[in-house]
């Protein structure tokens, strides 16, 4: 990088201004000392022009000003450099520099690495001052660079791919401890970009990776602590990789160089997919005037709107089309999810492919734009399919993949049409923990949990019975969810339903502990159903042809509470247990209600569940006959927190209590009499914090504890060779 900074202050151009050649020297140099995020107006203001330390930017610009003249300086030289190694640039909005390889020399690296040769680039121009052994020592510095980018660090061999007419071949690419996920090919198929945890504790934050296909070849890209990175997206023209950055559970975009080095942040939101120009990024924005997926253009950093989330929806995996005219995206909702298409210029999204009943596990392009390639779920696990793009073609299952292949990523093609298709695939299990709150303890934390009827698929909290003798909960351990009942003690248990291809969430147990009521999605739709706690056929309790979820019986047993969108939006409703004319409760988003213990209010939070913990919602209450909500001063979390007879319990996620040591998740209480919060117990065991949408329940008593565990998440990322 030194050495393209010397050939660029050599230059006739940056020769003729010493101030403008100062400030690219200053920044460029902090940059590549690792202080490239410290680059802002008044440091620079400071340590550069000599500023004092109580310097006003607002009323004199001359950091901007000369930060917009380089800009245009830097423009105007590569518009007439010789060719050139790396590229720098400052982006807009921006003091950091970040170094880009060119396209002539990504190909000399290819054909270098093809022929074993080794790659060797023009060391810079003689300079007055400058010494031969620092110039051969940065000459050597870009050499490494360039190579590391197209290598994948380390000096990896070049694959050779196939001519097309070979049978595809399946490559196990990774095989790490622990879960290799959201993969992203390089646009030549050569190298994948992915988040790992590194091998720890499943709960431990993810980082951003790249190992070459073939070979052994792998480099950490990021490496701040304490943040959890997801969902890597490599440029089309190969130069950078976009991705999400969690801190303090809020998401904001970054890119990074295929080089490596600072990350360049982008903005608020989550989930970026790139344009075919590489100019730009489609994301997730979470402003509440633009709550949905939003086209950033990175040198201006202009916003323009997509589409808007509908409330109690959950958009996710937006890919951009290869001409660059449609958007695919994903739309989550109260346990289903659906493909939907909407043209880039504006206008209505439309369902291509119906609702499914789960999560759909990612989705991509096929390089010629025909097809999309995505994860349905089956009755036996999500299964890689494809749809043509228009409609018109029955959906068919892609080949010689296992089940759980998720978030498809593809190459683009290579001779004779054919690329590459990387997939993350795995059999996670996430399991139950009972918790008696009333053990001994270690200081403030809960000696002992044991775990509750262990699978080795993924179980569910649901419901403590009335008497706290028996839990029910939600699990696929038979294939597909089905809901379980089994004694608090350790025997007994059964499962009391048998539908077929459903995803279900459970509710409630009726007063006198005979009956459960849950929500299910049977074909495409959400309604609440009730069940013997003994097993048997199922009742439909509503008639609406809205979606319904999350219902609560009431403790008198008149009534049950539900949360539907019949009107547009997602509110509070109540219907007679026994059938009848339903109730509109709320005009306001409710989900999640739970009668209060004297049964003359309800609770319930503003957000809906998601698979994942997710920042703190609203807790709310209303009285039973409806009304006007009010709020509750509690930080509950959707899908973490219960209703007991003296309280409301809470999770709060990476607490850490006094006398405890390293991180925790911490169980609070809402005091009902007392209208306020202490902290109840910690947990001797991480709660997962993905993977399910409910995490948390407690008997009424306030005594027993059942939450949701992560025993074994383990993915490795495979690539189809050859796939077409």
């Amino acid at each position: 990088m030194h050495a393209e900074l010397d050939r660029i202050l050599a230059s006739d151009l940056f020769a003729r201004s010493e101030r403008l050649s100062a400030f690219l020297k200053f920044i460029v140099d902090q940059a590549l000392a690792g202080h490239g995020e410290s680059l802002k107006e008044q440091v620079i203001a400071v340590e550069l022009y000599g500023k004092n330390a109580s310097f006003n930017t607002a009323a004199d610009p001359i950091v901007r000003v000369d930060a917009r003249r380089l800009r245009d300086k830097l423009r105007e030289y590569y518009a007439a450099a010789p060719a050139c190694t790396v590229v720098i640039a400052v982006p807009k909005g921006s003091y950091t520099p970040v170094f880009q390889p060119t396209t002539a020399t990504l190909e000399r690296v290819e054909q270098a690495l093809e022929t074993n040769e080794p790659l060797r680039v023009a060391p810079p121009p003689t300079n007055a001052g400058f010494s031969t052994s620092i110039r051969a020592r940065r000459w050597w510095i870009v050499t490494v660079a360039v190579a590391l980018v197209a290598a994948g660090s380390l000096g990896v061999s070049r694959l050779r791919t196939s001519d097309g007419s070979a049978p595809p071949r399946l490559l196990t690419v990774t095989s790490m401890p622990g879960a290799e996920e959201d993969p992203s090919l390089s646009p030549d198929g050569n190298f994948v970009a992915f988040t790992w945890e590194g091998g720890s504790a499943p709960n431990a934050p993810d980082h951003l990776w790249i190992k070459a296909v073939n070979g052994d070849a792998l480099r950490q890209m990021t490496s701040v602590p304490d943040v959890l990175e997801k969902w890597p997206r490599w440029s089309p023209d190969g130069r950078q990789i976009a991705f999400t950055r969690y801190i303090n559970g809020l998401p904001s975009i970054y890119v990074i160089s295929a080089l490596g080095g600072p990350e360049q942040l982008i903005g608020e939101g989550r989930d970026a997919s790139w344009s075919p120009d590489s100019r730009s990024l489609v994301l997730h924005s979470l402003e509440p005037d633009e709550f949905g997926f939003v086209q950033h253009v990175i040198e201006t950093g202009v916003r323009r709107t997509l589409t808007q989330e509908p409330a109690g929806l959950m958009d996710t995996h937006p890919r951009v089309s290869p001409d660059g005219k449609t958007l695919a995206f994903l739309r989550n909702e109260a346990g289903r999810s659906a493909l939907l298409l909407v043209p880039m210029s504006g206008g209505q999204p439309t369902t291509l492919d119906g609702w499914s009943n789960g999560l759909i596990g990612g989705l991509e392009w096929t390089p010629d734009g025909q097809d999309i390639l995505f994860a349905r779920p089956e009755v036996s696990g999500r299964r890689l399919m494809r749809i043509r793009a228009d409609g018109q073609a029955a959906i068919t299952p892609v080949s010689g993949v296992p089940y759980e292949s998720l978030n498809p990523s593809v190459s683009r093609p290579l001779p004779g049409h054919a690329y590459r298709l990387a997939i993350s695939t795995g059999q996670p299990q996430i399991g139950l923990r009972l918790v008696d709150l009333q053990a001994p303890r270690e200081g403030p934390r809960v000696a002992t949990a044991s775990a509750f009827y262990e699978s080795t698929r993924v179980d569910t909290p649901g419901r403590f019975s009335p008497d706290g003798s028996q839990a029910a909960f939600v699990s696929n351990r038979s294939g597909s969810d089905q809901v379980w009942v089994a004694n608090r003690d350790g025997s007994g248990l059964r499962s009391v339903t048998g539908l077929q291809d459903a995803a279900i969430n459970l509710g409630s147990w009726s007063p006198d502990g005979r009956s459960l009521t849950f929500d299910a999605t049977i074909g495409g739709g959400a309604h609440i159903y009730v069940v013997s706690a003994a097993g048997g056929p199922i009742k439909r309790l509503t008639e609406a042809t809205a979606t319904e979820r999350d219902p609560e019986w009431s403790r008198d047993g008149r009534w049950i509470y539900y949360t539907s969108d019949e009107s547009g939006r997602w509110t509070l409703w109540r219907t007679p247990a026994s059938g009848g004319a339903r109730v509109r409760l709320t005009s306001e988003p409710g989900f999640e209600p739970r009668e209060s213990p004297d049964g003359r209010a309800i609770y319930f939070i503003d957000s809906p569940r998601v698979p994942g913990l997710r920042p703190t919602g609203k807790l709310k209450k209303v009285s039973v006959d409806g009304g006007a909500a009010e709020p509750v001063d509690v930080p509950a979390m959707p899908g973490a927190w219960d209703v007991t007879d003296t309280g409301i319990v809470f999770m709060v996620a990476e607490d850490v209590s006094a006398g405890s040591t390293g991180a925790a998740d911490v169980l609070k209480v809402y005091d009902l009499a007392e209208r306020r919060v202490r902290s109840l117990a910690e947990l001797p065991f991480r709660v997962s914090p993905f993977g399910v949408t409910h995490f948390l329940t407690v008997s009424r008593d306030g005594r027993w504890a059942l939450a949701s565990h992560i025993v074994r998440w383990e993915r490795d990322i495979l690539v189809v060779d050859n796939f077409r």
